[in-house]
């Protein structure tokens, strides 16, 4: 059986009001009775003392044992007391709820505890079932030895004894403890129904939150977790609203990445697609042995290779940017010469340059200084390679590309200029994108990938660092980012 939290917070409340109500109950009847039984006890010793003092100051008949018997008789009868008188052997001499003539019927009392603590302490005191009366019964003893010139039973008394039947004592405590219950009976309703309130009030809007989860679990993102009060349950909504926040958050970044993940896959296959089926056109005419031309076989040799290329390149790339984004590729981070660098950057790549007639050259400051920039090297010359590649080929023929570095404050900037088209500013905020081309006929023509600044993008901003683009159509682009300097 399932138990609610307000179910559970009632039966708890109920349950502790139980057990101090009985706790309660039987604590003050224990210290009741205690009390009760102090103040008999005390009353019994002032009375056992007046008795004392009667026996010592009244007058009896010398050698009249039974008028003396039926004389203490009528006092007991009168002071509404049960009075008995035991000699030193704890033989009883003296009973006042028997006749003189049953007296020798009665058993021994020496060793009651009463007497006994009496014979030691002078006082004594017990409790018990009588066997006489049978009746729980309250006895106190006192030890006297009666001065004067006494005769019969009362020279032989050692021991005054009074008893004093519980039933009222018993009687007392019964209503109490009956009172006692019977208001924690009313307690217990009256505590069940505030905590049925109070368990409801505390418990709604939990039932709020999870009636609200059960519809996020559902599918319903757009659902809200009200701010009820300003405690643990209020903060816990908030926190729950941040945390459907960020699930929406990462939802949308999820579909915008299944997305561009779809857009990707269908990208690959086309550029993929392109370069092996003109491959295998080629080669499938040269099989056939439809060309006998030796100029035009070595034509299709020749484009068959520049598809080869192109594809080889192309699976590079998808490798590298693969790497980037899933974190494989590590950046090794190092402090090395920037001119020394850029230099050798410039030397390898002007073949490149000639290829397309374009002439490209290393820009140094006015004032150069020995410096040093942190990065991975190897990575950081993949971006030069990538965006003076660019440079060089989307360039006119006689165009200028440049290379080169200015110093700053607290960083170095890097920067590869060239004077070619122009970037159209409707194409600047995608040129990043992987298989994004501003003139895509050209880019094929040339042999892009397509994903040269999405990789030169990832590897500058492993560097804490971003790509800047300058355009201007009909006179040139600049890329450029900084580096951090020693």
């Amino acid at each position: 059986m399932k138990f609610s939290l307000r179910r559970r917070l009632i039966l708890t409340h109920l349950f502790l009001l139980l057990v101090v109500t009985v706790a309660a109950g039987l604590i003050i009847t224990y210290e009741l009775q205690r009390y009760y039984k102090s103040r008999l006890l005390q009353q019994l010793q002032t009375q056992l003392d007046g008795i004392e003092f009667f026996l010592e100051t009244a007058s009896f008949s010398f050698d009249q044992d039974r008028l003396n018997y039926e004389q203490l008789v009528g006092f007991a009868r009168a002071s509404q007391l049960r009075i008995t008188l035991i000699d030193s052997a704890g033989i009883v001499v003296f009973e006042s709820g028997l006749p003189q003539d049953s007296l020798r019927f009665i058993e021994n009392h020496l060793w009651r505890p009463e007497v006994q603590m009496a014979l030691q302490n002078g006082v004594g005191s017990a409790e018990r079932l009588s066997a006489t009366v049978h009746q729980r019964l309250f006895y106190a003893a006192k030890k006297v030895r009666l001065r004067g010139n006494k005769t019969g039973l009362l020279d032989r008394m050692r021991i005054i004894r009074l008893a004093i039947p519980l039933v009222t004592v018993e009687q007392a405590l019964k209503e109490i403890r009956w009172n006692i219950f019977v208001s924690g009976g009313v307690a217990l309703l009256l505590i069940g129904l505030v905590s049925f309130w109070a368990s409801s009030k505390l418990t709604a809007p939990i039932q709020e939150l999870a009636r609200v989860a059960e519809s996020v679990k559902k599918g319903d993102l757009e659902a809200h977790f009200k701010h009820y009060s300003d405690d643990e349950i209020g903060e816990l909504a908030d926190l729950l609203n941040e945390m459907l926040a960020k699930l929406r958050d990462d939802l949308k970044q999820m579909r915008k990445l299944e997305t561009m993940r779809t857009q990707f896959l269908g990208n690959v296959s086309h550029e993929l697609r392109t370069p092996i089926f003109a491959v295998q056109g080629y080669l499938e005419t040269l099989l056939e042995g439809r060309v006998e031309n030796e100029q035009t076989k070595r034509s299709f040799l020749e484009k068959t290779y520049r598809q080869a290329e192109r594809l080889n390149n192309l699976l590079t790339d998808l490798i590298d940017i693969s790497r980037i984004e899933s974190g494989e590729m590590q950046m090794s981070f190092r402090y090395f010469d920037p001119q020394d660098w850029l230099a050798k950057q410039v030397a390898d790549l002007q073949a490149r340059a000639q290829e397309y007639n374009v002439t490209l050259s290393l820009v140094k400051p006015k004032f150069p200084r020995a410096i040093s920039v942190l990065g991975d090297r190897e990575r950081l010359t993949q971006v030069i390679i990538n965006l003076a590649d660019n440079a060089i080929k989307y360039n006119l023929p006689g165009g200028k590309v440049e290379i080169g570095y200015r110093e700053k404050r607290e960083s170095v900037e890097i920067f590869v200029a060239d004077t070619g088209r122009g970037i159209p500013l409707e194409h600047l905020s995608r040129i990043f994108e992987r298989f994004y081309r501003v003139d895509k006929e050209r880019s094929r023509a040339v042999g892009g990938t397509g994903l040269g600044l999405a990789i030169v993008k990832h590897i500058v901003e492993a560097h804490d660092s971003k790509v800047k683009v300058q355009s201007e159509i009909g006179k040139g682009s600049i890329f450029s980012f900084v580096l951090k300097k020693k």
